[in-house]
C-alpha cells in the first residue's frame, strides 16, 4: 500500500507577511523537518494551524527554535517538548517513532559538528558561529554534544528497527543536512565557514545500521535550496521555503508530496 505524506521546512513564519495553508495539502500527513519560527508563540500557532488540514503533523525542531534559547539546550528542549505536547493533531518526533501502513517515520535535528569541510579549521569553524549569533564559547561547543547525543539516537532507533515485523520502510527525518555531498556543489558555501554548520558528519553512519535495507528516503532541511537526489538506493529530498527577504527563499511556496510505496 502507498504511504504519503507532505514535506516542508525552513518556513521562518516570522519573515514572511503571513502563513496560511488552506488549500495546500496534498496528503492526509504533514512532515515538518525544523525553522518554523524563532518565537516559540508562532510555532505553535503555525503547528495549530497545519494541523487543521492533516490527519497528523509529524514536527521536528530546527536550530532556529532554540536561538534565543542556546545558553541551555537541555532547558530548551524538555520546554520544547512541554509546549507541544498540548497540541492535538501534532506529534512531536524527537524519542517518538511513527508507523502508519508498514512505513516507519524517524526523526531528530542533528545539528552540525563543525567539520563538513576538512579543509576548514574546526576551531575557527567553531569560533565563526559563536561570533555570528553571538553566544558564548560553552554554548557553541555544547551543540556538538547534542549532535552527537542525535547521531547516536538515530543509529540505535534504526538498528531497533530491523527486528520490527509491521516495518517494510524507514523515512529518515533530520532537521540538518545528512551528509557532506549533498551540498559541496554549492559555490555559495564552498571555503565559507557556514559549510561547517550545515550537517552532522556523524548522522548518516547509522546507516551502517539498516541491515535489511528498510532505509528509503531520508527528508531534512536547514539548507536552503531544494534537493531531489538518489544515492545508494535512498532518496534525499528537501522542500524548503527559506528566510524572507533572501536569495535563498520561495515567495510562493507549496508542500513536496513524499510517496512511499
Amino acid at each position: 500500500m502507498t504511504f504519503s505524506f507532505d514535506l516542508i521546512s525552513d518556513l521562518h513564519v516570522e519573515t514572511w507577511d503571513s502563513f496560511d495553508w488552506e488549500g495546500q495539502p496534498t496528503s492526509p500527513y504533514c512532515v515538518v523537518a525544523g525553522d518554523v519560527s524563532r518565537d516559540r508563540g508562532v510555532l505553535v500557532d503555525s503547528l495549530k494551524h497545519l494541523s487543521q488540514y492533516y490527519a497528523g503533523v509529524f514536527y521536528i525542531d530546527g536550530n532556529d527554535e532554540h536561538r534565543w534559547h542556546m545558553e541551555d539546550l537541555g532547558t530548551s528542549y524538555r520546554e520544547l517538548h512541554q509546549e507541544l505536547k498540548k497540541l492535538p493533531g501534532v506529534v512531536y518526533m524527537q524519542d517518538n517513532v511513527i508507523i502508519i501502513n508498514g512505513v516507519a517515520i524517524l526523526a531528530t535535528n542533528g545539528w552540525w559538528t563543525y567539520d563538513f569541510d576538512p579543509d576548514l579549521d574546526y576551531e575557527q569553524s567553531l569560533a565563526w558561529y559563536q561570533d555570528y549569533i553571538k553566544i558564548s564559547s560553552s554554548a557553541a561547543t555544547s551543540v556538538i554534544g547534542v549532535a552527537y547525543h542525535d547521531a547516536t539516537y538515530l543509529a540505535n532507533s534504526i538498528k531497533k528497527l530491523q527486528t520490527h515485523k509491521e516495518v517494510k520502510s524507514i523515512v529518515i527525518v533530520s532537521h540538518t543536512v545528512p551528509a557532506p555531498w549533498i551540498v559541496s556543489h554549492d559555490l555559495d558555501l564552498t571555503g565559507n565557514w557556514r559549510y561547517n554548520c550545515q550537517g552532522n558528519s556523524c548522522l548518516s553512519q547509522a546507516l551502517n545500521e539498516d541491515t535489511e535495507n528498510k532505509v528509503k528516503t531520508w527528508c531534512f532541511g536547514h539548507y536552503h535550496n531544494s534537493v531531489d537526489r538518489d544515492f545508494a538506493g535512498i532518496r534525499y529530498v528537501s522542500n524548503p521555503r527559506g528566510r524572507g527577504n533572501t536569495p535563498w527563499s520561495q515567495s510562493t511556496y507549496y508542500p513536496k508530496r513524499i510517496e512511499i510505496r
